[in-house]
């Protein structure tokens, strides 16, 4: 019988726009018990996300989410907290694979000529960003990191494998405090990226 969702690994592609956070500790729901979130000056580095993905992936939806940078012993990574997308095989997925604990929600969607995105739900919007300066220089970078989620009561660890081309940019962000980034109201913004030609590989054969 076919898997409900495609096996991994998932290569996605699209693109996205980041924004890298410092956090108090108190304010952040806590990653899996056995990784440590990485600070600087005391704080939490966290980092927020609108991803559009896109064919020729397996899979194409909208995304919004929230993870902590973190480390396992001597090996970096993230933990993603909150995350929203709009398409139920995605959730289901990686729920079930890697235990990202992926919640669906209605997203508006525009990116021309900058982008203006909203994710909401019956109770109204949940988190928006909206891009007002994008430089025009873009460099090419390669990233291979961990994902460490809670799956099966076990910390799991995931392979993410990440090429893209990266623009600082400004992301003017908006969160409704008792929604699911609510807690993202205690943290301050400290950089903003627009990620293009994004190529994901998540998980392993």
């Amino acid at each position: 019988m076919p898997s409900e969702w495609p096996a991994e690994p998932w290569d996605l592609h699209g693109r996205g726009w980041l924004t890298l956070w410092t956090a108090p500790r108190s304010a952040v729901p806590l990653p899996p018990p056995d990784v440590v979130p990485l600070s600087l000056f005391g704080r939490v580095l966290v980092v927020s996300a609108f991803v559009d993905y896109q064919p020729p992936g397996v899979l194409a939806y909208h995304e919004v989410m929230a993870a902590v940078l973190v480390r396992r012993k001597a090996r970096p990574g993230l933990s993603i907290l909150d995350i929203l997308v709009d398409d139920s095989t995605s959730q289901q997925g990686a729920r079930a694979l890697w235990g990202i604990p992926k919640l669906l929600a209605g997203f508006t969607f525009s990116t021309e000529p900058h982008l203006d995105a909203t994710a909401h739900d019956d109770g109204g919007v949940i988190a928006a960003a909206t891009e007002t300066r994008r430089s025009s220089r873009a460099l090419p970078v390669r990233l291979t990191t961990s994902v460490w989620q809670t799956l099966h009561g076990r910390t799991h660890r995931t392979a993410l494998h990440t090429s893209a081309r990266i623009s600082l940019t400004r992301l003017r962000w908006r969160i409704t405090p008792d929604g699911e980034l609510g807690w993202l109201k205690a943290a301050r913004p400290r950089l903003h990226l627009a990620v293009s030609t994004l190529h994901m590989r998540f998980g392993s054969p």
